[in-house]
């Protein structure tokens, strides 16, 4: 607690108050309080800036690594044991906390013992000193900027302008949109004169010619304002759907570019929300923003006609305008706030109960689906809550805003009838101007409101952002060129790591496969030991933190990603099957795969003739839940599907997991004579004895053994 002592003599330097930040992987809560404490320390950094410079591992972070990432961008920490949680008054703030054993949080201030706290997972919440002493796990880091501390902007521009102008004809749309909200305007201008004239000479001086001329223009601009309200909301919704369509397109068409590692740190859950913000920003942008600016603009002309008709009144109407501004822009922090952490929240709720769904059967059989059902509650209960929060301040607001306009209508009013007491104003003047000021009111509303929204926006661009600034992989990206791999792959000094503080799980490791005479290659180990993720490298999913692939005698960059992919086949062991008949899954909707390559390649696994036996055959509905197939058979289709790309290398983890011993020797042998270089990742013996290699996982290192010793092993 040396800083906070420090600070009471010294004077603390100048802080920012800490806005949130939310995490958007599992493992990356540190990271996101690390970025809180920097901002309120004057930097302007966001979490794609810190994964840059210590991309999170999946086993996330520990104190000295925040330590060590903190020193990087000019901050000194210190860890400090707190065994009494009234200390933490004492903490240099803001602070970062361990919290329920495997999360990190930031204390921003204790006042009066409440405990402001910023949770990377739902944001900021206030607790009450025995709910910090349930959560807290007794160990605090706090932080004070080095003397050669410099502020660092290191902010990434968005993105969603770019999407946005890429919508093909939208400029034109919009503009169109906000002409015809102009006519609109101006239509419904012509209600209070043709009003007052009613009023003013048609009924003391009973003139039915006048009155009928009255009344046509009356029908006549109120239909021309329907016409244009009509066409201006079908080009809306046209441009909404058009919008739509579009954006959300181009947002999966990047997802599905990015690397494997993006999705493998996020739930599907919480992308699937993310994809959702593009409705919300449709609806605000094409349906909303561009109406209200047009109306918002036509309100000048509306206060030029009610100050030609009452200077005093229309004062008293913009006074009224200001104090309701003021209501709007004092309550709508606290709204975009809560909106904010109900997005996330319901991002965790989404996550946890397609976890649940998933795993339906596990909690049936363990009579735990109550149990979920209440964790899954919890999680929706959290997210009602930051709903209702949102939804009862906006309701508060709008009380506030009822009193400040029935206040503003009666001195209005007061003033009106006061005027034509004294004959200064007639009767048809305070009609019309009182329903010019109703056409003003609602018009400045709905782009306040606008206005205001946009802060709402802001966190949805901000979600729509963390996928659209991530960097596509190299094979997604320029000219495809066919290659067929001739030689062979070669792995030379790779290391298989999960971070870059994290003890390499295999190091130095120096592989060559034979693809010419289709080499059969074992790797063996225990659970846990990188087998997988080194076939997952091979597989060019992932990157090796050190060393490279080579095929034929080429970087893998270099052959191109794209090119080698389109070489190799793969099975891991948690694939499984897509919603689709069985040919689909079988080609994965490649176009040039024929019936006859789907049917070579189910006959190869044997699986042809239960395929042919189901009901509708190849065009049978299938899922990873479906009963119709065993879990034998639904590895042995996704077996199928590699084969059918005829690769020149099978890479294959746990391929005859859930096999009988004879249909597993079956498999092996029919695998072995298929024209392909193979290399297996097993616990089984049956592949051993086939295997031109039998490789091990001992000690970090990848060493020949025979396969008589492993099979002994």
């Amino acid at each position: 607690m040396f800083a906070a002592t420090f600070a009471r003599f010294s004077g603390s330097p100048h802080r920012r108050p800490v806005r949130s930040v939310m995490q958007s992987e599992s493992m990356e809560c540190g990271l996101a309080c690390l970025a809180m404490v920097a901002n309120a320390h004057r930097h302007d950094l966001d979490l794609p800036y810190l994964r840059a410079l210590f991309p999170p591992s999946r086993r996330g972070m520990t104190f000295a690594e925040l330590v060590e990432v903190a020193g990087q961008i000019g901050l000194d920490a210190q860890g400090l044991g707190v065994a009494n949680v009234g200390e933490l008054a004492q903490v240099s703030c803001p602070a970062i906390l361990h919290w329920n054993g495997n999360h990190f949080v930031v204390l921003e201030k204790v006042v009066r013992g409440a405990f402001h706290i910023h949770d990377p997972a739902f944001g900021l919440r206030v607790y009450a000193r025995e709910d910090v002493e349930r959560h807290f796990g007794g160990v605090a880091l706090e932080f004070e900027p080095r003397v050669d501390f410099k502020a660092v902007k290191a902010q990434r521009k968005s993105l969603f302008w770019s999407v946005y102008r890429s919508c093909r004809g939208i400029e034109h749309t919009i503009g169109m949109i906000a002409v015809l909200s102009f006519a609109a305007t101006l239509f419904t201008l012509a209600t209070p004169i043709f009003l007052q004239t009613a009023i003013d000479t048609v009924i003391p001086q009973y003139d039915l010619d006048l009155l009928t001329v009255v009344i046509v223009g009356l029908i006549l601009f109120s239909a021309f304002e329907a016409v244009s309200r009509w066409l201006r909301d079908v080009i809306t919704l046209r441009a909404a759907t058009m919008f739509e369509i579009h954006f959300t397109r181009n947002i999966i068409g990047h997802a599905f570019r990015l690397p494997v590692g993006f999705f493998e740190a996020r739930h599907p859950g919480d992308f699937v929300t993310r994809v959702n913000s593009v409705d919300h920003i449709k609806t605000f942008l094409v349906t909303g923003f561009v109406s209200s600016i047009a109306d918002g603009t036509m309100s000048i002309l509306l206060i030029a006609m009610m100050t030609y008709y009452s200077p005093t009144m229309t004062a008293a109407s913009l006074g009224t305008l200001a104090a309701a501004i003021l209501v709007r822009f004092a309550t709508y922090p606290q709204i975009a706030r809560s909106t904010a952490q109900s997005l996330e929240s319901r991002s965790e709720e989404q996550a946890r109960l397609l976890d649940g769904l998933n795993q339906i059967a596990a909690l049936k059989v363990s009579n735990s689906g109550g149990f979920f059902t209440l964790k899954w509650l919890e999680s929706f209960t959290r997210f009602a809550n930051f709903s209702y929060r949102s939804k009862k301040l906006s309701i508060d607001a709008d009380l506030f805003l009822h009193l400040i306009f029935m206040l503003g209508t009666v001195a209005t009013l007061y003033m009106g009838v006061v005027d034509v007491m004294k004959s200064t104003l007639s009767v048809g003047v305070l009609y019309a101007f009182f329903a010019l000021r109703t056409s003003f009111f609602n018009s400045m509303n709905e782009l306040i409101m606008s206005l205001l929204q946009l802060s709402v926006m802001r966190v949805h661009f901000a979600r729509l952002d963390d996928v659209l600034n991530e960097a596509p992989e190299p094979a997604s990206e320029g000219v495809h060129i066919a290659r067929v791999i001739r030689r062979g792959v070669s792995l030379e000094d790779v290391a298989v790591q999960f971070g870059a503080s994290q003890r390499p799980l295999l190091s130095d490791v120096n592989l060559t496969i034979d693809t010419a005479r289709h080499e059969t290659i074992a790797i063996i180990g225990q659970s846990g030991c990188g087998k997988s993720s080194l076939l997952r490298i091979l597989a060019s999913l992932h990157t090796a933190p050190r060393g490279r692939v080579v095929v034929d005698g080429r970087s893998l960059d270099e052959f191109g990603v794209h090119e080698y992919r389109a070489n190799i086949g793969c099975v891991f062991a948690d694939d499984s099957l897509f919603a689709g008949t069985v040919a689909e899954n079988v080609a994965l909707h490649a176009p040039d795969v024929s019936q006859d390559r789907i049917e070579a390649a189910l006959e190869q696994v044997g699986l042809l003739d239960a395929v042919q036996g189901l009901p509708q055959g190849y065009a049978t509905l299938l899922s990873d839940e479906s009963p119709l197939l065993s879990t034998g058979q639904r590895r042995r289709l996704i077996l199928a599907r590699a084969l059918c790309r005829r690769p020149r290398l099978l890479l294959l983890d746990e391929v005859t997991a859930n096999l009988d011993p004879a249909s597993e020797a079956e498999l092996v042998q029919t695998l072995i004579r298929f024209p392909a270089a193979k290399v297996f990742v097993t616990h089984s013996g049956h592949v051993l004895p086939f295997a031109d290699r039998v490789l091990k996982v001992s000690g970090g290192r990848l060493v020949d053994v025979t396969p008589e010793s492993a099979e002994a092993a």
